[in-house]
């Protein structure tokens, strides 16, 4: 078997946090600081053009438009934050890369089927990040695909070219009329949306995949410990094999609060992200059908915020289920059939600490499928009013 390869593995994924100049090895200096300031002027643009179409379209109680502007608005909060804690935790985050590199080093050494499950869980976290990758793309290519589509039906209809925008918004200084006529105010305008939209999705791919594959990396980490506990009373040094396995617990247990302390904040930020985007998306969608609109775009992000929330809840949940298998192999290592003080005083204590649930935790909450319910009830409850108040 080949050493697996983190920076392989998960290349994408390191590919696109040196391009956000977000990776942990990145230096910051002032080239930094400068590159940082280039990236984010044209970000920081959308920002207030949405911010002053959000405004005019409130002023005209044109609240369809004013909350189909929000959407993007709320993407920015949570990029920025979420830049602003991959900067501030890149130390941690460095562990934690380092910590798993040499978890894949030492499975050289290990029999076939502990090698089988360090490469089940790595193949699984590709894969997740690989969708992720997948759905990064499809969502920002709605958005073109929408313009090219609309441009090419309305200048065969009319004869004439007619260009469609990459979001359709308000502008000041009469720059959506103009861009009619003038094809630089166009271009310019096209840029900026397809930058916000592009940048926006890198940096949310830089971010949210993190979790699932440290997640993914510990449930791997607990299925050997779990292992372990097969016969383990039936062996001469059970001492020596219980004192292994609080050593490895302890390792699991580090990794899964360095995991919290880098991503409590960063979860957080997701979790009230989806909880505005589900009812801003579904009303967008709903009042454009009635319009007699296409919002494919629409559709994309209503899809990308479900699966946002989902799979790390989801990978949340099985890490909480793994957590609970290996109390039950623990107790049901044959303890009873044997007397060993020592090691059932061990044995106590692991029994003992593995009562507490090891979880991912957001500020307010446990990243599980409890906390998802609650994110799409929270949702729906404000979809509700929003519903109420406009109609």
């Amino acid at each position: 078997m080949e050493e697996l390869d983190f920076e392989k593995l998960f290349k994408l994924q390191m590919v696109c946090m040196k391009i956000n100049l977000c990776h942990p090895d990145t230096k910051i200096n002032k080239y930094w600081v400068l590159k940082n300031m280039i990236a984010f002027t044209p970000y920081t643009i959308s920002i207030s053009l949405l911010i002053n179409c959000i405004t005019y379209c409130m002023r005209r109680n044109d609240y369809f438009n004013a909350f189909k502007s929000g959407v993007p608005v709320i993407f920015w909060v949570s990029m920025k934050l979420n830049f602003f804690f991959l900067i501030k935790k890149r130390s941690k985050l460095r562990y934690l890369i380092d910590c798993m590199k040499d978890d894949y080093s030492k499975a050289l050494a290990m029999d076939n089927k502990r090698r089988e499950v360090i490469e089940e869980y790595s193949d699984r976290g590709r894969k997740v990040l690989l969708f992720w990758g997948y759905l990064m793309v499809c969502t920002v290519g709605m958005f073109l695909l929408k313009s090219m589509f609309l441009t090419v039906y309305h200048s065969k209809r009319n004869g004439e070219l007619r260009l469609y925008s990459f979001f359709d918004m308000h502008y000041p200084f009469n720059i959506r009329e103009l861009r009619v006529y003038n094809k630089l105010y166009f271009f310019v305008s096209y840029f900026i949306e397809m930058y916000f939209t592009s940048k926006s999705a890198l940096i949310f791919f830089c971010t949210i995949p993190l979790g699932p594959i440290f997640m993914l990396h510990i449930c791997g980490q607990l299925e050997l410990v779990k292992m372990k506990f097969e016969k383990v009373f039936e062996n001469d040094n059970t001492d020596d094999i219980l004192k292994d396995i609080v050593q490895k617990l302890q390792y699991i247990y580090s990794f899964v609060g360095e995991i919290n302390d880098c991503l409590m904040f960063i979860y957080e930020v997701m979790l009230k992200q989806n909880i505005l985007l589900l009812p801003f998306t579904s009303h967008a969608i709903i009042q454009s059908i009635k319009r007699g609109e296409i919002t494919a775009e629409f559709l994309g992000i209503l899809l990308q915020s479900i699966i946002t929330s989902s799979i790390p809840c989801y990978y949340g949940d099985l890490l909480m289920q793994k957590g609970e298998e290996l109390r039950d192999a623990a107790y049901n290592c044959g303890w009873e059939c044997v007397h060993k003080p020592k090691a059932r005083k061990t044995l106590l204590i692991i029994m003992t600490r593995a009562l507490r649930p090891v979880a991912i935790q957001s500020i307010f909450s446990t990243i599980c499928l409890d906390t998802l319910t609650e994110v799409y009830s929270q949702g729906y409850t404000i979809f509700n009013l929003m519903s109420a108040v406009i109609d």
